[in-house]
């Protein structure tokens, strides 16, 4: 077995699909403290993991790092869909995931005596060997279709296209990320490629997949931090919180889930954010160590410290 080391993955950034791909030594560590965060999360049960990344300026900052959790999630493991349904009573919510559509609505009947077996729900019948994937779902406004999205080369690279119609019918969707959300939709309209990839380049939010309008399956919860009090507490799903800037990290202490990274803007001349996560680390924190606890090393012109703190 060769020793050499595998070269680390270089990643690019444009502004579409048709623009230059720009490389910057900062985008992969970045994704990569969203990985290390999940993985390091899954030991400490019953602690707060927080992270602060002080940064030059905090453009795409939140939205790698959490693109770097997505790709660390892991895959539920489902029943077949005809098992599932043969469980299931008349109204009861599910999200079932076939070659085209991820659709949503309430499940109405089975007929598993027709060959093949078929079943109704959203107001259409399907036949149930065509569904590669179903769950059920704790509730259902209104039907919603949705054409079933395609994994790009990162869900690739991290293996996440061998269960991926698993993930859409049963997300985890336990990321939230609080900003200015004009902003951080900017953010998420940006492609995010490997070197050398062949085109079509994906955006960041077509991997993030956030949680806009009448989505039949996402991700993650984006959330504006002018109106975030009103969203407190969040969901118990959430297991990890994005707190993009000062607006956000104010919020800090008031936010109860296993990891919450804050980001820091060295550009704006306003140090609360900074003293609030210093304030909790003194008080409350048992400091980690980046490198040598969580695995990661910040880029040039980076600074990240963490801590864990009770729940």
């Amino acid at each position: 077995m060769s020793s050499a080391r595998r070269a680390p993955v270089q990643l690019e950034l444009s502004e579409s699909a048709d623009e230059i791909r720009r490389p910057a030594p900062w985008i992969g560590p970045l994704l990569a403290l969203g990985t290390r965060a999940a993985r390091y999360s899954r030991k400490s049960i019953g602690r707060q993991l927080v992270i602060a990344v002080s940064v030059p300026k905090r453009d795409f900052a939140a939205s790698l790092v959490g693109c770097g959790w997505v790709l660390a999630s892991e895959a539920p493991t489902l029943p077949e869909p005809l098992d599932t349904l043969r469980k299931m009573t008349p109204g009861q919510p599910l999200r079932a995931v076939n070659s085209s559509q991820v659709i949503v609505g309430t499940f109405t009947a089975l007929d598993d005596k027709a060959q093949p077996p078929r079943a109704r729900f959203a107001g259409s019948a399907w036949m149930v060997d065509g569904i590669r994937a179903l769950a059920p779902i704790s509730e259902c406004d209104r039907v919603e279709r949705a054409p079933r999205p395609e994994p790009g080369s990162l869900e690739r690279l991290a293996r996440l296209d061998l269960a991926w119609d698993a993930r859409l019918a049963k997300p985890a969707a336990d990321l939230a990320i609080v900003g200015t959300l004009a902003w951080l939709h900017q953010d998420f309209e940006v492609h995010l490629t490997r070197e050398n990839d062949p085109p079509p380049s994906r955006s960041i939010g077509s991997l993030l997949m956030p949680k806009n309008g009448r989505a039949a399956t996402w991700f993650t919860r984006v959330y504006a931090s002018a109106g975030l009090a009103d969203h407190l507490p969040l969901p118990g799903d959430v297991k990890a919180v994005v707190l993009d800037g000062n607006g956000a990290v104010k919020y800090l202490a008031e936010i109860e889930v296993p990891v919450v990274i804050c980001i820091l803007d060295r550009s704006v001349a306003d140090e609360t954010a900074g003293e609030l996560v210093t304030q909790l680390r003194n008080t409350r924190g048992e400091p980690l160590s980046m490198a040598a606890d969580l695995g990661w090393c910040p880029p040039a012109g980076v600074e990240a410290l963490a801590f864990m703190v009770p729940l």
